[in-house]
């Protein structure tokens, strides 16, 4: 008789688990990506890539920007470098210079406008010659349209005389380059020669008048007070035989010289007029002489050769 088998306990399968499988464990949720944040309002994808450039926009009243940038740039050139270049005497005349070439070519054509203002420069640079042969000093020419030019001494002669050559230097410059303009027209007849010459004799004749601030007033005060009057008679018959007697420039001429006929008179016991001696001041008489009768003929010699044009 077999022993009878022990009790043991009831032996689950499934490693100690009841009966039933166990359920499998939950599956893991599906893998979703995480949230993309909330975009900006107006957000386009991909726009910061691919979005081209926007086109510069067109500038409104581009013409008057334009002259605006131009007048900045002429504002700070006058500011900081004109006032610095008008410290030169060159750039001084070489400026007024050409505003009164633009007044006068506005007025006569830029080719008799050409030849006035070389006519007036040359004229004017031999006074400034003079003054410095003499060891003196002068500004360079300043143009003053419908006037002329001007040239201001820095320094003074010490006598009638020295003055009285140097108020004659200018006129003897331009008669040579009038004469000299007169030759050239002989060899190339171009008109605008012949136009300077014109130029060149009539205002250094007119120049020569002895009357106050004009050049012969200057050269015959060496000789004698006494000229200054016959001068004044002398301007006011020029002006009415041309009918100047009506432009303006002719009045303030006018007005210096009477000033300058009351101070030869009022002067003329000084030393700056005594201590000429008589030799010097029968030079200027003849030398004023000889230079106008030098003008009048070569005055006369141009307008013989411009009436067969005109």
């Amino acid at each position: 008789m077999s022993s009878p088998r022990p009790d043991y306990p009831e032996q689950t399968p499934w490693g100690g688990h009841p009966e039933t499988p166990p359920s499998p464990p939950p599956a893991p949720p599906a893998w979703s990506p995480p949230p993309a944040p909330a975009a900006p309002e107006g957000y386009q994808p991909f726009q910061q890539y691919y979005q081209p450039a926007a086109p510069p926009r067109a500038r409104r009243n581009g013409i008057a920007g334009a002259v605006i940038t131009a007048l900045l740039a002429a504002f700070s050139f006058i500011k900081y470098g004109g006032l610095f270049l008008l410290k030169f005497g060159a750039v001084k005349t070489i400026l007024t210079l050409l505003i009164s070439f633009g007044f006068y070519a506005w007025n006569l054509g830029w080719v008799a406008a050409g030849a006035l203002v070389v006519m007036i420069l040359l004229h004017e640079m031999g006074h400034v010659f003079e003054i410095r042969r003499q060891g003196m000093q002068a500004t360079a020419p300043l143009f003053i349209p419908f006037f002329g030019a001007a040239i201001f001494q820095k320094s003074h002669a010490t006598d009638a005389l020295h003055q009285a050559q140097i108020g004659i230097a200018g006129p003897v410059a331009g008669t040579l380059a009038s004469a000299a303009a007169l030759i050239l027209y002989s060899s190339t007849r171009w008109e605008g020669f012949l136009i300077a010459a014109l130029f060149g004799f009539g205002l250094n004749l007119f120049n020569m008048i002895p009357f106050g601030m004009l050049d012969g007033g200057w050269v015959l005060s060496a000789a004698s007070k006494w000229f200054q009057l016959a001068g004044a008679v002398l301007f006011v018959g020029v002006l009415l035989y041309t009918g100047w007697w009506a432009n303006p420039i002719s009045w303030i001429i006018g007005l210096i010289g009477l000033q300058s006929v009351y101070q030869r008179f009022r002067n003329d016991r000084q030393a700056y007029y005594q201590s000429v001696p008589v030799s010097g001041r029968l030079l200027m008489g003849f030398a004023w002489l000889g230079l106008v009768a030098v003008l009048i003929f070569g005055l006369e010699q141009t307008i013989s050769l411009i009436r067969p044009l005109t």
